[in-house]
């Protein structure tokens, strides 16, 4: 019977990644609190994670995975005067916000240039030829 050889760092890697997940899922709920005048905001996020693992065989099939996730700004904290209240936001600003942002960056950086093989909407123009 033949053994698998990507059984060790299959199991290797799941473990390292499912130990990394805990770490960053742990500090990722209350973000860094920020000072303010007799008190303190403090961040609150939800964080999400997926990942996906696949094996494969001694005759050379593929192995891989991938993952993925995100930090989503839910409220915030005030602490002020020894009272702590508890402030949601809205998923209307969140949404409009990250909207702002994306194009921010986009303009930032310029028009995108086509990689290679990518088919320009340009380029799939069909020539039409002019009625003499």
């Amino acid at each position: 019977m033949l053994l698998n050889p990507f059984a060790d760092p299959t199991k290797t890697l799941t473990q390292d990644l499912l130990t990394e997940f805990e770490t960053i899922l742990g500090k990722g709920v209350l973000g860094a609190p920020v000072e303010i005048p007799g008190g303190l905001i403090v961040p609150v996020n939800i964080t999400t994670f997926g990942v996906g693992v696949y094996g494969g065989s001694v005759w050379g099939e593929a192995v891989g995975g991938g993952g993925g996730g995100g930090v989503i700004p839910a409220a915030v904290l005030v602490v002020q005067d020894g009272k702590v209240t508890f402030h949601p936001i809205a998923p209307e600003t969140t949404k409009a916000a990250a909207e702002h942002v994306t194009a921010m960056v986009s303009k930032m950086r310029g028009p995108r240039a086509p990689q290679q093989g990518e088919v320009t909407p340009a380029a799939q123009a069909v020539p039409v030829a002019a009625d003499a």
